[in-house]
């Protein structure tokens, strides 16, 4: 039965290609016919009210965010109240919500390394007492919002890890290739941490002090 089928399939075919090329001169049908599916396809991905696209659009606004693209609305906006170390600080909103915001992809020198103290006062000057946003990618284990800050279009992660006051933390954030041509950048110049002889990454120094 199936073969039956598929023979008359094929013939349904032939005669049809024969028929077109007779009057138009040429057989067009499966282009035709892939470029529908192919539209169908794409719209269907594109469609943000598919569950498809809508995750591919939440994969480019992420991308976005990541990649140093200050986005049109933030996770938190607020003024910030304290800079911990090089890579942390407080965030205060509207309604006097405070916000401890952890810098996602970087890991700049502790206070008691050698450049820690610069790197806290580098960042201080970057964000102290200004109006940022914060894109949060997680919540970590201490409950802080994990995220890239930004100060108007200026990306201050990636600004830290370019002046060489932090590393790029490509540990827990291997896809941050900007964050890995500003330490590259960095390292060339011999700016910051890696002015130093032999600079000890942050995650080194604490294994080393435990």
């Amino acid at each position: 039965m199936k073969t039956k089928r598929l023979a008359v399939i094929i013939v349904v075919v032939l005669l049809y290609s024969g028929f077109e090329y007779l009057v138009t001169g040429a057989v067009n049908w499966p282009r035709k016919l892939l470029q529908q599916s192919t539209t169908s396809v794409g719209d269907y991905v594109t469609n943000p009210e598919t569950g498809l696209g809508r995750a591919a659009e939440a994969v480019d606004k992420l991308g976005a965010a990541r990649e140093g693209q200050s986005p049109e609305a933030f996770d938190i906006v607020g003024r910030v109240v304290r800079v911990a170390d090089g890579d942390t600080i407080s965030v205060l909103d509207a309604n006097n919500k405070q916000h401890k915001v952890r810098f996602f992809g970087i890991d700049a020198p502790e206070r008691d390394q050698p450049q820690g103290d610069a790197a806290q006062l580098a960042l201080a000057r970057l964000v102290e007492d200004r109006d940022v946003g914060v894109v949060v990618i997680e919540t970590d284990d201490y409950g802080r919002s994990v995220g890239t800050v930004y100060r108007g279009n200026l990306n201050i992660n990636q600004a830290m890890v370019k002046g060489g006051y932090a590393w790029w933390y490509r540990y827990h954030a291997p896809h941050e290739r900007h964050l890995e041509a500003a330490e590259q950048g960095a390292r060339e110049q011999a700016r910051g941490v890696w002015s130093e002889a032999n600079p000890v990454a942050p995650w080194d120094w604490r294994r080393g002090r435990r």
